[in-house]
């Protein structure tokens, strides 16, 4: 009898499961879908019309206009967020148009943001196009190389009680669509070598796992493509290669800086003096870049216990040695109690 009660009990549960699912998987879910497409408005000095981005060749103290052209093909209005932004590179290794990285890079003279009028907020009618207009200003001391940033266009962020309003009655999936216009500018031919340094190697997390990150800095006014990075971790004095890196594909803007990561393979830090080697290529150079650094006893605490994945300490002999230990004092405190209850006797 209460087996068969057990087995009603488990039935009902599981059909009470079940309709509370279907009851939550009724609510319509809505995908955002992108209605706006955003084009540029090439002026006089561009110096290739297929480009699809601007190149624009400029003298020093101009002054002009530079515009972009966004057009809606919704059936509602849409508000946008055009924000003039510097070139950067970020953690990955890519160049970076979002304004989302927004420290100075300790070598840059000129920024594109800084010769740009601020970011505009403007309405696009629906089934209709906008066009936005920047004032430019390039300085009036001469520059060599190039100066790189770039539009970043996305949709102005709703507030909370608007988001409330549209998911009433149904759950709405939300994705954050943007668009980048890159934009170069030069003022002569002459070709600027990058120049790439190591700067400060420290120990650190990378997606939460330990690694070693090396601070690599484009201090030139151009850009590298292409880059190939080896990079080799050993102790100070030592040939033996602890860990290795291999990325390829990465490119950095002009006068900018990233952490290049080795990541450990889930090994934890260990204090210590070591050398970190940094073998690159690309498709304007090569260099050899090496340092020597220490990791100290205050970052291997530090570090491993917020590093995840890490193998737990195998101290087994430990507690075997301890067990042994406690094992024979206790045969001794045993027996020299006979000898002296022996001894009384």
């Amino acid at each position: 009898m209460r087996s068969m009660k057990q087995r009603f009990g488990l039935l009902l549960a599981v059909v009470t499961t079940l309709g509370l699912m279907l009851m939550v998987s009724h609510q319509p879910v809505q995908a955002e879908k992108v209605t706006y497409s955003v084009t540029p408005v090439y002026p006089d000095n561009q110096t290739d019309a297929d480009l699809g981005y601007y190149d624009l060749k400029v003298t020093p103290g101009q002054k002009q206009e530079i515009q972009v052209r966004v057009q809606n093909s919704g059936t509602q209005p849409i508000m946008l967020d055009v924000t003039p932004t510097t070139a950067t590179t970020n953690e990955n290794g890519l160049i970076d148009y979002t304004g989302t990285n927004s420290k100075r890079d300790s070598s840059l003279k000129h920024s594109f943001s800084e010769m740009m009028s601020g970011a505009q907020r403007v309405k696009v009618p629906a089934n209709g196009e906008q066009t936005v207009t920047f004032n430019l200003t390039i300085p009036t001391e001469p520059f060599k190389g190039m100066v790189l940033g770039g539009f970043y266009i996305a949709q102005a962020t709703k507030s909370q009680v608007d988001q409330a309003l549209e998911r009433k009655g149904g759950a709405t999936l939300t994705n954050q669509y943007s668009y980048i216009l890159a934009v170069k500018l030069t003022e002569s031919d002459e070709m600027v070598h990058p120049s790439l340094r190591l700067n400060k190697v420290q120990a650190g997390l990378l997606n939460s796992h330990t690694a070693i990150l090396a601070n690599l800095q484009n201090t030139k006014a151009n850009s590298v493509g292409k880059m190939k990075i080896n990079g080799e971790i050993r102790k100070v004095g030592s040939n033996k290669v602890l860990y290795q890196s291999k990325r390829s594909d990465l490119e950095m803007a002009p006068n900018s800086n990233f952490n290049y990561g080795i990541d450990l393979k889930n090994q934890p830090l260990k204090a210590g003096k070591y050398n970190i080697k940094l073998s690159i290529t690309s498709n304007k150079g090569r260099w050899i870049l090496s340092k020597n650094f220490a990791i100290t006893r205050q970052e291997v605490a530090k570090y491993n216990e917020k590093a995840v994945e890490l193998p737990e300490n195998n101290n087994w002999w430990l507690y075997v040695i301890i067990g042994i230990m406690i094992v024979i004092i206790m045969v001794l405190i045993i027996l020299l109690w006979r000898k002296t209850r022996n001894t009384q006797d």
